[in-house]
C-alpha cells in the first residue's frame, strides 16, 4: 500500500522547484549581463506563507536600475509570471528602488545606498541564501 508520501505529490514539487530553479538562473544571468552587482538569492518559503524568493542586487544608478527592469521584464513576459514592475511614475524610478513582482519571485533591484539602508538579507535573516550553479 502506498503512504500518502508516495506518488504525483513530491513529484510535482521536485518539478516546480526545477521551474523555479530554472528561472531563478535566467533572473540571475540577465542582472549578471546588465552589470549588477552583490546578486543574492533569498529562499523565503520557511518564513513567510506567501512569499518564496526575493532576489536581490545593486545598481550604481537609476538608469541602470531601469535598463535592468526592462530587461527583465522582456525577457520573462512570455512566462506570465506576475505584475512586473511596481513602480508607480516617474518619483520611483528615482526612488532607488525597483521592485518586479514575478509572482512567487520577487526581484529587488536597488542603489547601494538604498540596499545598506533596508538591509533585506538582515531583515529576512531567517531565509536560507540561495546558491545556483
Amino acid at each position: 500500500m502506498k503512504s500518502n508520501l508516495e506518488g504525483k505529490n513530491i513529484p510535482q514539487k521536485k518539478e516546480k522547484y526545477s521551474d523555479t530553479k530554472k528561472i531563478l538562473l535566467q533572473i540571475q544571468t540577465i542582472l549578471a549581463s546588465k552589470k549588477c552587482e552583490e546578486i543574492s538569492i533569498l529562499n523565503l518559503e520557511n518564513v513567510n506563507s506567501y512569499l518564496s524568493y526575493f532576489v536581490i542586487c545593486t545598481v550604481m544608478t537609476s538608469i541602470q536600475a531601469q535598463a535592468t527592469a526592462r530587461e527583465l521584464e522582456k525577457s520573462l513576459k512570455h512566462l506570465k509570471l506576475g505584475k512586473g514592475n511596481q513602480s508607480n511614475g516617474q518619483g520611483s524610478l528615482d526612488s532607488g528602488w525597483i521592485l518586479l513582482d514575478f509572482g512567487e519571485i520577487l526581484v529587488h533591484i536597488m542603489t547601494k545606498e538604498k540596499r545598506n539602508f533596508y538591509d533585506l538579507e538582515r531583515l529576512w535573516g531567517d531565509a536560507k541564501p540561495v546558491k545556483l550553479s
